[in-house]
């Protein structure tokens, strides 16, 4: 295949080629390393990958929603290998978890700025 643009969005892969497009399990068969990721998606975290042969650019672009507040905080990592952009896939579940703990820390720490770091009004007289 020599131009083609990969890209997962709205819960399934989709293929596009110069004379058809390809979409769910479809993809899968023709790029059998890359996995299924709708079950990452819930209603606080949205993925949303793309790779683009022509310009050998890709991009995934994750957006979590913090729990107890309408805040969203975009995470977008862009790579110029094909292999790197595969693995970070295969690595996103751990990468997507990290990142909602850092969502949390941040929301809690918004929330109360000096408490979360065991600070009191004390320490400042």
């Amino acid at each position: 295949m020599k131009n083609f643009t990969l890209e997962f969005t709205n819960h399934e892969w989709n293929l596009y080629t110069e004379d058809k497009t390809k979409v769910g399990t479809e993809v899968l068969k023709v790029f059998p390393q890359l996995k299924d990721l709708s079950y990452l998606e819930d209603e606080y975290t949205s993925i949303v990958a793309s790779w683009d042969s022509t310009e050998k650019v890709g991009y995934i672009d994750i957006e979590i929603t913090a729990v107890r507040s309408d805040s969203t905080y975009p995470f977008n990592y862009k790579y110029d290998n094909f292999s790197k952009f595969v693995e970070a896939l295969n690595n996103l579940e751990n990468e997507i978890e990290i990142n909602k703990l850092n969502v949390n820390d941040w929301e809690y720490e918004k929330e109360d700025p000096y408490g979360s770091r065991g600070l009191s009004i004390k320490d400042f007289i």
